[in-house]
């Protein structure tokens, strides 16, 4: 079925002939001609509804979708690696241009993104380079008057617990990727890091449940504010640490945590503002967290079940996620946790409400991958010349015609999660 394409109906009408009535010798006003040509059949067009129909609601996620822009993907962030371990940031698709700041959170989720696809679909060039990434934040740790070791990123006195966490998530996917084929060696740097960066989140550690949100290098001082993404990736951290390093000891401290970020983010946060930002914060760190830990059958699993379908449902019917202009595929990420919940729960209702909302954000997201699978529905890439070596990014929006490195790293999590959790 050929769909037609949205156009402006203020770019339709602009369209009517330049011919202007002008008033004859008696002063009786000349007739107003009928629409003809171009107007009569645009405006005929887009007076029936199916025309404003978006054409990518017609298009069905499909395993060859996903596996497609997965392997695009992975294009781009090797060839955006530099040569330190870490990633350009940001690029302009049509000219190239890079960023010129950059921000050590989305650095180190961009490794753990990395890290995921290898761990799901691995090759020799992928695991090199996350090997590469990960001694990139290695190499930039240092003791600290804190008594922990953590990593100061390059032009910055402040450590991040997001840094941190993501790093700390890295070396878990590598570690469930490799662990037959690291040598004796690499093992031992595994388990060292992953220990150190563990241990030093402890220390960040405040009584509410939450961390604190960064670290003063040289004034040796713990900030102890929060941050609802750090608080979420560092639950996130615990949770596959425990399940699949055996850090076992971290289980009474999740159990006791958890609980404590579900109220703050969720019917706390939700008290003061329905809409909250704390809440989309957390959003995709804390399902993910709440599925690791229904899956793990730890205490009170079934009150962190019930958290993670509320945030889901919260993303969908108050935030309204499928209205939101640019690129959701974090979203998508909580919103498959939540789909996991309710599968291993077999609550075929709220799969069937969950699955058709993430298929439609996954295929508009696909939509913007340069030189994706389904580029030719994007109009900014159908009109613009871009760069070769940006093929496989995802843009920040529709039109933007920015590619984020950390917009890379969710997108290509959300479709193997995808692949794992639907396929």
């Amino acid at each position: 079925m050929h769909c037609i394409p949205r156009v402006s109906l203020i770019a339709a009408v602009l369209a009517v002939s330049n011919v202007q009535a002008q008033e004859p010798a008696g002063g009786k006003p000349a007739a107003v001609p009928k629409p003809q040509g171009e107007l009569a059949m645009g405006l005929r067009r887009r007076a029936n509804e199916a025309a404003w129909h978006d054409p990518l609601d017609s298009v069905p996620l499909e395993r060859r979708l996903l596996t497609e822009a997965i392997e695009k993907a992975r294009a781009y962030y090797l060839a955006q690696q530099l040569e330190a371990g870490n990633f350009t940031y940001a690029r302009n698709i049509v000219t190239g241009e890079q960023a010129t700041d950059d921000n050590q959170v989305r650095q180190a989720g961009a490794l753990w993104g990395l890290a995921s696809l290898n761990r799901d679909r691995p090759d020799l060039p992928t695991a090199r380079a996350v090997i590469h990434g990960l001694l990139f934040f290695y190499s930039n740790s240092r003791p600290l008057h804190s008594g922990y070791t953590g990593p100061v990123y390059p032009g910055s006195d402040e450590i991040k617990t997001g840094t941190v966490a993501l790093a700390t998530l890295a070396m878990i996917e590598l570690w469930r990727g490799e662990e037959k084929y690291l040598t004796r060696l690499g093992k031992g740097q595994c388990t060292m890091w992953a220990r150190h960066y563990l241990n030093y989140l402890r220390g960040m550690e405040m009584e509410n449940g939450s961390w604190g949100r960064l670290y003063k290098v040289e004034k040796a001082e713990r900030v102890a504010v929060s941050s609802a993404y750090y608080d979420g990736e560092a639950l996130l951290a615990y949770c596959r640490a425990a399940r699949y390093m055996g850090r076992r000891e971290l289980i009474p401290r999740i159990e006791r945590i958890a609980p404590l970020l579900a109220q703050k983010y969720t019917t706390d946060a939700w008290r003061l503002d329905p809409d909250s930002d704390l809440t989309k914060g957390f959003f995709q760190w804390g399902c993910m967290a709440f599925a690791e830990y229904v899956e793990a059958g730890w205490k009170d699993a079934d009150v962190m079940g019930d958290a993670c379908l509320a945030l889901a449902w919260w993303q969908i019917h108050e935030r309204k996620v499928e209205t939101l202009r640019g690129n959701t595929a974090y979203a998508v990420e909580g919103l498959l946790a939540a789909y996991k919940v309710a599968k291993m729960r077999g609550n075929t209702k709220a799969m069937q409400s969950l699955r058709p909302v993430i298929e439609r954000l996954l295929v508009q997201q696909i939509s913007t991958q340069v030189g994706g699978p389904l580029m030719e529905y994007s109009r900014f890439l159908a009109s613009n010349q871009y760069q070769l070596d940006c093929v496989g990014g995802i843009m920040a929006s529709a039109s933007s015609g920015q590619v984020r490195i950390d917009v890379v790293q969710h997108q290509v999590h959300a479709m193997l999660m995808a692949l794992e959790i639907l396929y």
